[in-house]
């Protein structure tokens, strides 16, 4: 917790402390706490749930500083100066720079071009060392250098992240070198993690240079439900390295590199081309540009780097430092438990799981060919990790990489592999309710290959056909160059998922199913697909049309299966005079709800004589129903179906 945060607690509860003379209140009830069944919203959710999003919580440093700008940079009047005028702190030095309000840049003659503002005395007097990064003296920097040199909060907030800097600071500065970028690049990850390799923000960045996933995987870090190669501090590092370098080549200067790194690369570019400016400092002093955020990011990351090389200057020199983490590094088999390496290191899983938060399953992943991964020890634990792995993986079963096919479950792997589901979810750390979809990579248990050379998820095909009846939409469709096959959804399967798997198109999938684009699918529904004859179909688990009943909306294969399978009877009859859907269901035993969800009416509405209602008879009282009809109220078979529309009439 920040010291001001501290202060303002601490305020608070001896305002809110009753005096010796006060009546005492009545005391509040205590709140309900709600506990919820995350189970069941996942179930009703069909998938995670609205909170299974785990958002980050900010770091205290860095809520500290977050707190701090609403004081230095406080927001501005109507009409006002977006600069505040007024010293914001207890010592202010320098005076504001004189800006005029119109929220355009100051107008200036092309003869006198502006000369950037000079440092304030006090930096003059301090002979400070400047970073390697272009540092302008602009207000808001010096701000911030007044907050962490003056304020008792700026501080103990800075001497808090610098602590924890050396931890990875070297390791950061040899890959800036290597990639021959400015070493202080470093800053930018005390102003986005506070140098946590485990930090997660709300909006779903994560990591020491907080990348959102899609940066992450441009490049080249992996995330699955194996690894998350943002919490890599190693890693992590070599994609951030990366990416600075590249914002740099697109955008010429480190201010504009630094403002992408923070708002993305596309909304600055239009930026700059909106206001036909490619200087920071000037946009960031125009109404309606960059983002606020934005426009104190890359002052706040100059300050911290222009402090950390002159923390004498700060009152910062006797700040004791995190132990570098130097970790070891032993090769493991993929699918390797962090208990099992913890053993061998002689350490505890807690202390394995804090040197690679990257590992999200409490094992090696399940790398291609068979290949080893790269798990971290406490230094000086290596050679005993490995050693004791040699040994105790004797004893491990041997396991194999699965990829899932499309549609494919838990339970058809097991099957193929002569285990169990729970056993499956065990080995590859699956949650409750987790999805697993097509392509996913499990762990399964070794098994030989079939007799005919076939792989053995190929018996998950076989053990489907049992003839299922299919219900398709009642138009017909003709193509000389497609094959139709079946495929049965899985909890979560989107739409646009299936028609990619299957080589089709969302259109196509919409009307050959009659589906609604907007709501989502059901587990268990099948839909038809008409591939075509070469595409590739090994990925995905679906059933040949050979292999099932289909059953066209309507006609007389789907009412007798309807009745075969509801136990019942359907009949049409002529309604009488003053006949409604209520009387005559109560005729047959058959209940109005029923009545009317048949025949699309309310039950009492009138119905016209000759009227044709259909009934669905129990089967029980079947027979008493064809003796009782009259011979002008007879149950009357349906009558055939229309011939479908000529093929070379389809659309």
């Amino acid at each position: 917790m920040g010291w001001g945060l501290a202060c303002l607690m601490a305020a608070s509860q001896a305002l809110a402390a009753p005096s010796p003379t006060a009546k005492t209140a009545p005391r509040p009830a205590a709140k309900v706490v709600r506990t919820m069944d995350f189970a069941a919203r996942r179930a009703i959710a069909g998938g995670p749930a609205a909170d299974d999003a785990s958002p980050g919580v900010e770091s205290p440093e860095l809520r500290a500083i977050r707190e701090a700008e609403r004081e230095l940079f406080p927001p501005k009047l109507p009409g006002a100066d977006p600069w505040p005028a007024g010293p914001p702190l207890a010592i202010r030095e320098s005076p504001a720079p004189e800006v005029i309000a119109t929220g355009l840049p100051p107008a200036r003659r092309w003869s006198e071009p502006d000369a950037p503002p000079a440092p304030p005395p006090w930096v003059a007097v301090a002979h400070l060392t400047l970073p390697d990064l272009p540092v302008r003296w602009d207000e808001r920097v010096v701000r911030y250098l007044e907050f962490f040199r003056d304020d008792p909060r700026g501080r103990a907030t800075f001497a808090n992240l610098y602590r924890h800097s050396s931890r990875w600071r070297d390791a950061m500065h040899r890959t800036l070198r290597r990639k021959a970028l400015p070493e202080d690049l470093v800053w930018v990850s005390m102003i986005e993690s506070g140098f946590d390799p485990t930090a997660r923000s709300p909006a779903g960045a994560a990591g020491l240079w907080q990348f959102m996933p899609e940066t992450a995987r441009i490049y080249g870090l992996t995330l699955n439900r194996w690894l998350d190669q943002r919490l890599d501090a190693e890693a992590s590092t070599e994609a951030a390295a990366e990416f600075l370098g590249d914002l740099h080549r697109r955008f010429g200067s480190w201010e504009l590199a630094l403002a992408a790194f923070n708002m993305g690369h596309a909304g600055l570019a239009s930026v700059l081309r909106r206001y036909n400016t490619n200087d920071f400092w000037s946009l960031a002093r125009t109404e309606g540009t960059l983002p606020w955020e934005t426009t104190l990011y890359v002052p706040k990351i100059l300050a911290a780097a222009i402090v950390a090389h002159n923390l004498a200057a700060f009152g910062l020199e006797d700040v004791a430092l995190d132990p570098p983490a130097d970790p070891d590094k032993v090769m493991v088999p993929p699918g390797t438990p962090l208990t099992l390496v913890a053993q061998a290191a002689g350490c505890s899983v807690k202390e394995i799981e804090g040197v690679n938060p990257e590992l999200r399953a409490a094992r090696t992943p399940p790398v291609e060919d068979g290949d080893t991964y790269a798990v971290s020890v406490p230094h000086g634990k290596g050679p005993q990790a490995a050693q004791g792995l040699a040994r105790l993986r004797r004893d491990q079963p041997p396991l194999d990489r699965y990829v899932v096919r499309f549609g494919e479950t838990l339970e058809q792997i097991a099957t193929a592999h002569r285990t169990t589901a729970q056993r499956l979810v065990e080995l590859n750390a699956i949650g409750a309710g987790e999805a697993v979809r097509g392509g996913t990579v499990l762990l399964v248990p070794h098994v030989e290959a079939l007799p005919d050379g076939a792989p053995p998820g190929a018996r998950a095909v076989q053990a489907v056909g049992l003839k299922p009846s299919v219900v398709v939409p009642s138009d017909v469709f003709v193509y000389p160059d497609r094959q139709r096959v079946f495929y049965r959804v899985l909890a979560g399967d989107m739409l646009k998922d299936i028609a990619g798997a299957l080589h089709v198109t969302t259109d196509d999938l919409r009307r050959w199913n009659d589906l609604d684009a907007v709501a989502r699918l059901q587990e268990g529904m099948t839909l038809q697909v008409f591939v075509p004859k070469d595409a590739d179909l090994t990925g995905v688990v679906f059933v040949p049309e050979a292999d099932v009943r289909v059953l066209p909306v309507g006609s007389d294969e789907f009412f007798a299966a309807l009745e075969r399978d509801k136990g019942f009877k359907r009949v049409t009859v002529t309604a009488r005079a003053g006949d409604t859907l209520e009387s005559i269901g109560r005729r047959f035993d058959v209940r109005p709800r029923t009545m009317e969800r048949v025949n699309r009416r309310g039950r009492e509405e009138t119905l016209r004589p000759g009227d044709p209602v259909v009934v669905y008879v129990p089967s029980a009282v079947a027979s008493r129903a064809s003796s009782a009809a009259t011979a002008s109220n007879a149950p009357a078979p349906n009558g055939p179906l229309p011939p479908p529309p000529l093929p070379e009439l389809l659309p």
